[in-house]
């Protein structure tokens, strides 16, 4: 990718993303597969310009929709991108030394990530049943709670 274009993704997620991290616990709540919560990277963006969120989705991946209300205030339809998991993390790793505004925000992401690779928190099939290491379950929650300090939450 050019860097022109990497900073060009860097302003406008500087600008107008939220990066975060969302904690779920359908799993282990709704279908009873799993013990401990889940933490997904993500990023979401939310113009009206269709063509700079096209772009985005074009360039880096992940999905982009059209919101069903459109913008309160000035009625052109909202044009939404995001990406979650995997796909976050690479984003924002490629982007991480162009980002100025959120670049804590992304660190933190990022961190989540790293966390979700280390073996001992894999589960597959049945370990799905297992508890995690209560270490790896505070550090994501830790961090969680972090970037929710950021956003003022």
């Amino acid at each position: 990718m050019r860097e022109v274009d990497l900073a060009y993704i860097a302003g406008i997620v500087d600008g107008e993303a939220y990066i975060g991290i969302k904690k779920s616990d359908y799993h282990s709540r709704v279908r009873k597969d799993a013990i401990n919560n889940e933490y997904h990277e993500r990023i979401q963006i939310r113009m009206i310009s269709e063509e700079a969120i096209k772009f985005l989705a074009t360039v880096l991946g992940g999905n982009y929709y059209t919101e069903k209300k459109p913008s309160l205030k000035s009625g052109k339809p909202l044009y939404v991108y995001t990406a979650s998991d995997r796909k976050a993390a690479s984003i924002l790793q490629v982007l991480l030394p162009y980002l100025k505004v959120k670049k804590q925000d992304a660190e933190l992401v990022l961190k989540i990530r790293e966390s979700k690779e280390d073996k001992r928190s894999f589960r597959r099939g049945s370990p799905a049943r297992r508890p995690m290491p209560r270490e790896i379950v505070e550090y994501r929650e830790s961090l969680y709670q972090e970037v929710k300090k950021l956003h003022g939450h």
